[in-house]
């Protein structure tokens, strides 16, 4: 074989080995691409399975079976945890299935939750409870009370949990009714309907929000009954 023979089949080899390793280049990159795309979109489902997650470990979603409809909520365990508890157990139990709004006052607030109300006798209607109490939980630091007031309500007898982020009675918002005094909470709720009531924070354990259904809340009268409450997770 010739020199310049030779060196034709030196460049020939040269270009087919050039070659192959352009075409492994691009096979690696295409690899390596596919690769990414894969950790990018597992990622992101992860990211989405554990803001799930998280989302039901901090909420309780429930769901108010109405004849106007259904109201479904968000039970936030962080702000208000003891609170969100005894209810999902009472609903549990089926407590609240069969009793009445037995309060409903015009651009405030609907009122639930009262065993009694499940007869045909309004007259007590809002003495009743499942025949114990339970604590409040508020925060009224986190809720933008001044010190003046949180001094007036504790001699009224409250005492305040300062870790918890306490929930604003805005509309919508579920929160539990009471006595009248400290610490006299039991089965018995209420949703804010129309208007944000600033008031009642400090005095009251808010503890969610109407996430769907509040064209039904605003259409409750006083006498509509709870079919069922039903614990969704």
């Amino acid at each position: 074989m010739g020199r310049i023979q030779k060196l034709r089949e030196q460049k020939k080899l040269a270009a087919i080995l050039g070659e192959d390793m352009r075409k492994k280049k691009k096979k690696k990159i295409s690899a390596i691409g596919i690769a990414i795309i894969l950790i990018l979109i597992i990622g992101a489902g992860a990211v989405f399975y554990f803001s799930r997650i998280n989302k039901e470990k901090k909420f309780v979603f429930v769901t108010i079976e109405t004849e106007k409809g259904n109201i479904e909520l968000e039970l936030d365990k962080k702000a208000a945890p003891k609170t969100a508890e005894n209810f999902v157990k009472l609903a549990k139990e089926g407590f609240y299935d069969g009793t009445k709004f037995h309060r409903v006052v015009e651009d405030f607030v609907i009122q639930a939750g009262d065993p009694l109300s499940k007869d045909d006798d309004p007259n007590n209607d809002g003495a009743g409870g499942p025949g114990y109490n339970i604590e409040d939980e508020i925060n009224p630091k986190s809720l933008g009370i001044s010190d003046d007031i949180i001094s007036q309500l504790e001699y009224q007898g409250y005492k305040f949990n300062y870790s918890l982020k306490s929930i604003s009675h805005k509309i919508g918002v579920i929160s539990m009714a009471n006595s009248g005094q400290p610490n006299t909470g039991g089965s018995q709720f209420f949703i804010v309907s129309t208007q944000d009531q600033p008031d009642l924070d400090g005095r009251y354990t808010a503890f969610g929000q109407v996430v769907r259904g509040m064209e039904v809340v605003q259409q409750i009268k006083q006498g509509d009954i709870i079919n069922k409450v039903t614990i969704n997770n």
